[in-house]
This record gives structure tokens, sequence and C-alpha cells, in this order.
């Protein structure tokens, strides 16, 4: 049955400002001097450009070497205009941190604190580039960059990133990078490369060093080799083990007016409050937090993989991260009874951010289910959102609670009720206060109810069969699964897989179940190379599966590393087969039912 909601307070949508670009040059066009070679400083003279790293370069229609749209890099004509940079993103071999290249471009004013802005820019990998990746991104910053010696910094956390498994792969044509970027206030400039952890970066061969491929490659290097311009032929040779690609047409747009963020105020969040309802009346069982004790049937529980705050007569959830994008903090807790299709309820709540937190938000919300089970993500989750407190101001109050109200139809037969921030960052509005606090908006609920106030005129839609909610209410793990479990990689490559977070899942339900348990990372390869490289590899495999579940939320005190090299392979070593099953991570629970 469609849901429709009504609201107790005035929906106030952004408007649509007419664009305005903000970045200075974005296309690379305004330049007061014609670059004439690669390790030149091609990059100086370009307006409001500045680099960091490397020697990024500078391409041109008016230049015969760093030319458009032939060059010492490929041929490929510029996406708008005559003009584009190139940078490196990633090399092979380790230490690739070393050789990334960063551009730096002004923007024409700064950005508000709580504004959106949509940044995107085009990218176009040089032919003769030996590798690819999909590690491609942006950092925004109030001050000037390029006279710091790197970024490493901002390593980890841009606050625009190419999705991963994207990767930049076209050389022909030009591949669209985009996303938004809520402001904090005052950034000035934004630096483009890739902002991915040190030795963590994905990538891929253009061509592989096998068969057809193998002799493609060689040519190139002879073609490299017998270059008369040798610096040029050793720049080729290098690009080889590089992924390199071409930029432009730079870009940042605000989304909507972005005027000044107005703050919920109580007459707006709540124009009519109902007050609290009966005890007799409403469904929730403890809307006061009184009873968070967990043994209670009727108690409030996670709903995610966060850790909410169950206090006494209130819970603390955050409502947004400024670590990892989308990631978000969930209670639950089930009805007295389950909704009616045909009801007309009324929702209601408190709000109150704490002021030892950096950020605050717009936006907070009520999902109403069936058969929960809490999969233990931190992600955004995807129920049904009955009612939202959004686009009305931020909740900023930090020495009054705020309550927040609003009505609904047609809840469905849901027999669980959530609260949380169900959009994702950017659809909220997120407001920046002391960077020094922690980093997240984060408030205490309380009074959470839900009641039924009428029926949809000539509604008649039952639900299917009378449901009783359960009175053991306490998440279950799923059954054990089977330990050890590999993980497996590509040749030479270290980065993990997709098939990582299925186990970072499982383990993650292991350990809140066994806390006393170790989990035990053995790092293999196959016999191709010698033992001590193998033993490096081994150790880097299994050092970055470890660092992906610690960043996931596991404890780095559980996970211990161990290198193995090519001393204890799982098949044979003679067949392609037989190595890639050797060519893996395997994770080893132990303490497990001692």
């Amino acid at each position: 049955m469609q849901t429709t909601i009504r609201w107790l307070f005035p929906f106030l949508l952004l408007g649509q400002a007419h664009a305005q670009e903000l970045v200075v040059n974005g296309g690379f066009e305004v330049h007061q001097r014609c670059p004439e070679r690669f390790d030149k400083r091609p990059m100086r003279g370009v307006e409001a450009l500045r680099t960091i790293g490397g020697m990024p370069g500078y391409f041109h229609a008016c230049s015969a070497v760093m030319g458009t749209p032939a060059n010492w890099a490929g041929v490929q004509a510029p996406y708008e205009g005559e003009a584009y940079a190139g940078i490196v993103l990633t090399a092979h071999g380790g230490g690739e941190c070393a050789v990334r290249e960063f551009v730096q471009l002004e923007l024409t004013e700064p950005l508000k604190n709580g504004g959106k802005y949509r940044l995107s820019f085009m990218v176009s990998l040089a032919d003769r580039s030996g590798y690819m990746t999909d590690r491609i991104g942006a950092s925004f910053s109030a001050k000037d960059r390029s006279r710091e010696k790197g970024l490493s910094s901002a390593f980890g956390r841009p606050d625009v990133d190419n999705p991963l498994n994207r990767f930049i792969a076209d050389s022909s044509g030009w591949m669209l990078v985009e996303g938004v970027f809520n402001a904090r206030g005052g950034e000035r400039y934004v630096q483009i490369g890739n902002f991915q952890l040190c030795d963590r970066t994905s990538r891929k061969a253009v061509t592989a060093n096998r068969g057809d491929g193998l002799m493609h490659n060689m040519k190139r290097k002879g073609e490299a080799d017998l270059d008369p311009d040798k610096a040029r032929g050793m720049r080729r040779k290098l690009l080889a083990t590089q992924a390199y690609v071409y930029l432009d047409a730079v870009s940042l747009m605000p989304i909507g007016a972005n005027e000044d963020v107005n703050t919920l105020s109580q007459a707006i969040a709540c124009p009519l409050d109902p007050g609290r309802p009966a005890d007799a009346i409403d469904l929730v069982p403890d809307p006061g937090f009184d009873r968070t004790i967990p043994a209670h049937r009727s108690s409030w529980r996670n709903a995610s993989g966060g850790t909410p705050d169950f206090e006494e007569g209130r819970t603390g959830i955050y409502l947004y991260s400024a670590v990892n994008t989308d990631h978000r903090e969930y209670i639950q807790t089930p009805l007295k009874e389950r909704l009616d299709p045909c009801g007309q309820y009324d929702a209601r709540l408190r709000v109150l951010r704490n002021s030892t937190y950096a950020y605050a938000v717009d936006r907070i919300g009520v999902a109403l289910t069936e058969d929960f089970e809490n999969d233990r993500r931190r992600g955004l989750l995807s129920f049904p959102l009955l009612w939202e407190m959004g686009h009305a101001g931020v909740m900023d109050d930090t020495g009054q609670w705020t309550t927040l109200c609003g009505q609904f139809e047609g809840g469905g037969c849901a027999d669980r009720l959530l609260v949380g921030n169900f959009s994702s960052d950017d659809s909220t509005i997120i407001v920046q206060h002391d960077p020094s606090d922690g980093p997240f908006a984060y408030y205490f609920v309380d009074d959470i109810s839900l009641w039924r106030t009428g029926t949809i005129d000539g509604c008649t839609t039952p639900c299917p069969e009378a449901l009783v909610v359960a009175t053991n209410t306490v998440d279950t793990l799923p059954e054990t699964p089977r330990w050890p479990m590999d993980l497996h990689f590509d040749v030479n490559d270290h980065v993990p897989g997709d098939d990582l977070m299925p186990a970072a899942e499982d383990l993650f339900q292991l350990l809140a179940a066994h806390p006393e348990v170790q989990v035990r990372i053995e790092g293999h390869t196959d016999d191709t190379g010698n033992s001590y490289a193998n033993l490096k590899l081994a150790e880097r495999r299994a050092a970055a599966v470890r660092d992906e579940l610690v960043q996931l939320g596991l404890p780095r005190k559980q996970l211990i590393v161990v290198a193995l090299g090519s001393t204890e392979p799982v098949d044979t070593n003679s067949t392609e087969e037989g190595r890639a099953r050797n060519r893996r991570v395997r994770i080893v629970v132990q303490g497990l039912g001692e």
C-alpha cells in the first residue's frame, strides 16, 4: 500500500540558484608561456595553479612536445579548449606514494560552512601509461598547500573520491569523476590526485606481460630506448611502470542557494506539540529509556555496526561521521503491537546536540519494518522512512532539548521502530563548529513515542496474518562460519578484494560474541620470485587485510599478522590455477571453543 506523509512543520526547499563556477582556470587554458619540456616545470605560468609532488605535466596546443592532441605521453584531444594537465596517480612496486603528483586550483571565493557543492572533473588514461587505477579524488583546504612537502595528512580521507573498482581505463575518451562536498567553511583551494593510504592503491597492468602482451611491452620498451631524446625516452620507460592520467574541465558548482544555514527552532520543529502520550496508547515499550538493561524484552538495542551509548533516561547516537562517508548509528525497539496499514499515527521525540563533538546536522528520522536483523554494518539503512526532520534547519541546540513531531499514514504491518539519520551525507546539511572536537554529529535522544490517532478514510487493507511480537528480541548470531577463511590476490598484488567484506562481517559478529579469541592473519604467495620477495609480499598482503579490518571497526589488538611466503602452499605451483589458490591471505580464528 502506498504510504503518504503529512508534516507538522513547513518543509523548506533549498532554492536553485543560478549556476556559478567557483574554480579558477579549471580548463587550464589561461597561461603565461607555452610549455616546452616535460622536465622544465611545465606548469609554471598557468594561472591559479600550483603543483604538489613530482612534476605534473601541462599540455597545450601551442607546444610541439607538450602539445595537444599529441604529446610525449600519448594522443588525446582536450575535453574542452586546447589544454589539459597530466599527473601520476600510482606506480608499480613499493614506495608508490613517493611518485604521486597533485595539482591545486584556486576558488573564486571561500566556501560556506554547511554549504553543498558539486565537484566534477574529466580524466583520461595516457596511451603510454603502463598501469591503470581507480584511485583519484579531491581534498579541499582553507590554506595553500603547495608549499607543503606532500599531502599525506589527507591520505585515507578525501573529500570527494572516485568509486572503488571504477578504473580509469579509457585512453581514447574521457571519464567523469564527480561528487558532493559538504563544506566546513573557509575553503579556498582544491587539490586533485590519489589520496589512498600509501601502498594500498588498486592498480592493474594495462597490457599483461605475457603472450602477445609481452611482445607489445618489449616493443614499447625498445622504442623508448631508441628515442633520440634520451630524457624523453627515459621518462617514457618510467611511465610504463605508472598510472598516468590527463585531467581537464575541473568544476565546482554550488548546489541550491547555499545561503546561511538556519538553526532549527522549536516553533518549526514541532509547532503544535501534542505532548507525550499516555503509556496505554504509546506503542513504544520504553519511550524514555528507563529500562535499558540488555535482558529486558522491551529494551532498545543497537540496529547497526555502531556503538550507541545507552544511558539511563537517554541514548546517544551519531547522525554523521566525518571519518567515513555515510556512516551512521541506529537504534531499534520492538513495538507493543504491529501497525495497521489503514492507521494514522503521530511520532514524537526529543533531541539534544552534544557540544563536545564538532558537527551539527538537519536530519533525523523514524523507519518501521518487519523481521529486522542487524547485519552489523555502519552504512545507511534502507528501511521505509515514515517520518523525517529535514531541510527545516540544523539541530544545533546544546543547552535545551528540542522536541520534534510529525504524522504519517500507512505504516504497513511493521512491528519494529528504528531511529537515526537515514539520508546520505549528500542529502544532509552538515555544519562544522570547533574542528578540534570529535569528528561526529552526536545527539542524545529521549521520549521517543509512536501512537495511533485515526484511520484512513475508506481503507480496508488488512495485514496478511496475525503476528505476535516475539518475546525474545535479543539479536542472535548466524551460524558460526567455517574457519579458516581464504582471501585471494592477483599476481604481485596486495590490495584486498571484494571477498574481504563478508569475512569482516563474520569476524565482527564472532568477536562480539567471543571477545576472548585471537585472529591470525597469514600472508601466503605462490613460488614465483625469490623467497625474500615472497616473504615481503606475504607480509604486505596480511598487513593490508589487517588494516582494512581495523578501518571497518575490528579491534587491532586481536588481529595477529604472520608472513609465511611460499612455504605453505595449498595446491601445486606448476599450474596457473594452483598458483592462484596459493596467492592468499588465510584468516584463522584461535581460541574458539577452547
